[in-house]
């Protein structure tokens, strides 16, 4: 039975082969994925993952931070300004897109 710290999904199983033939069950802590735009899916970057770091540290003060890279969310704010103006249609936009154009 593993111990209860390795009873987790968080902690992947690495296969092992002993040099005496057996196979051996090691634990390794699982690498957590990189932050990626919900539109574009390209890495985020000024977003630390990190449990010490304090909330300001973790995500940039800005709008969409943590969820849009800056072009992404540079097209959805000219967007929102161009559906406000009445020059488009929130149907112009594609519906990841306009999933961020409706909030407020």
């Amino acid at each position: 039975m593993p111990l209860p710290k390795n009873r987790r999904r968080s902690v992947k199983k690495v296969y092992r082969r002993t040099p005496t033939g057996r196979t051996a069950i090691h634990y390794k802590r699982a690498k957590k994925a990189w932050i990626r735009c919900r539109l574009c899916n390209a890495i985020l970057g000024g977003v630390k993952d990190s449990r010490r770091a304090a909330k300001s540290e973790k995500v940039p003060s800005r709008i969409f931070a943590g969820q849009l890279c800056a072009r992404c969310a540079a097209e959805v704010i000219k967007a929102r300004a161009r559906i406000h103006a009445g020059e488009a249609r929130l149907e112009d936009y594609s519906l990841a897109q306009s999933r961020f154009i409706k909030k407020r």
